[in-house]
């Protein structure tokens, strides 16, 4: 019966432990507390503890530096190094990521490591694939844009396991909500928000309506201080002018089924803010071919100054994302946390608005119709 009590307590112990390393509650590198310490919170031996600590470290979870302490393991462990970096990204040709990996491949080069990349099209099962072959083909760190970084992540044990084989991440973009801990470097999307609808309420804009991604935190982030901005001066939120797609079914947001509900709701405001460049480039053409004028009878502005805002038939008004500058920042965070071993901070960008002729001019009274 005592040795009964004596497992289940250095079995709970270590339950409880892995479960706060498994979070982020000890993020990779942290220490432990001692085993006195962890004696006296749990009540229990300083034999009980180290057996617990047996199981933790034979698990890889932990190491045990001799006259430091015991560490959470991950970044303290040097391993045989490969010099090659893995890069995840929604996409490598399109929009605006050429920008953001020239920026990631350029600085790794520099410091004598290659890239190896993957495309995740923001489906689940390929981050789940591309994860797997990294974790066995051997890389020494990975740059990865979450997928459908909104919801919860089928695949947050493989992120757990590079952080038990001692893989540093930096997230692009935005990270997911449960490893607390993680390493991203993001545009400020809330003020991009936010901004973007103060603009066209400067522009002469009283009645706003929205084009916002639902399944990345972006989409998120843009519509919370989109929402916020609205409110603060004095306009009101109108759900029926207010529009979600994913990446799966962005097609249909433009389809001929979904027109007469989208520019029924569009023509009862006057300015509208679009998730990205894309959509406000293809919202603007649908607007030009139904006879509705930019920015006479609607405003529309973007976000990431991408190439289709430029060659727009109307110059899209638009937010500058640091594309190449966050691929930079990325990899020397990545970088440093390879060669020190040390944690690196989250890094976020501001993005400058761009005007341009989509949204009118500030100041000026609205006529529109």
């Amino acid at each position: 019966m005592e040795e009964q009590r004596k497992e289940s307590k250095y079995a709970a112990l270590c339950s409880d432990l892995r479960e706060q390393i498994q979070q982020g509650i000890f993020g990779s590198g942290d220490k432990l507390p001692s085993e006195g310490t962890l004696s006296e919170r749990y009540a229990c031996s300083r034999q009980t503890v180290r057996q617990a600590l047996n199981v933790l470290e034979h698990e890889g979870l932990i190491v045990r530096r001799r006259g430091s302490g015991t560490y959470v393991a991950g970044l303290w462990e040097k391993k045989q190094q490969t010099h090659r970096i893995g890069v995840i990204t929604t996409y490598i040709t399109d929009y605006i990521f050429p920008f953001i990996i020239k920026g990631i491949e350029g600085t790794a080069a520099k410091s004598g490591y290659h890239l190896v990349f993957g495309a995740t099209k923001n489906r689940v099962e390929n981050e789940k694939r591309l994860l797997r072959a990294f974790l066995s083909d051997g890389i020494d760190g990975l740059i990865v844009e979450g997928t459908k970084s909104a919801l919860p992540n089928p695949n947050l044990e493989l992120y757990h396991e590079l952080e038990r084989a001692g893989l540093p991440v930096v997230f692009l973009n935005g990270n997911y909500r449960e490893l607390k801990t993680s390493i991203c470097v993001r545009t400020d999307d809330r003020k991009c928000g936010a901004d973007a609808a103060a603009y066209l309420f400067r522009c002469g804009c009283r009645k706003l309506g929205g084009i916002f991604k639902s399944d990345d935190i972006q989409g998120h982030d843009r519509y919370a201080g989109f929402a916020k901005a609205v409110l603060q001066n004095g306009g009101t939120l109108f759900d029926d002018a207010l529009f979600w797609y994913t990446t799966g079914d962005y097609e249909t947001l433009f389809s001929t089924e979904n027109l007469t509900r989208l520019l029924s709701a569009l023509r009862q405001c006057d300015g509208v803010v679009c998730y990205n460049d894309q959509a406000a480039y293809d919202l603007l053409m649908v607007l030009l071919s139904h006879g509705i004028s930019v920015p006479g009878q609607l405003a529309v502005i973007g976000v990431d100054h991408a190439g289709v805002s430029e060659y727009a038939p109307v110059k899209l008004t638009t937010f500058e994302h640091p594309k190449e500058k966050m691929g930079i920042a990325a990899a020397e965070k990545l970088l440093r946390m390879i060669e020190t071993g040390e944690r690196e901070k989250s890094e976020q960008f501001v993005m400058p608005l761009v005007p341009r002729e989509s949204t009118g001019v500030p100041g000026k009274k609205s006529d529109k119709k």
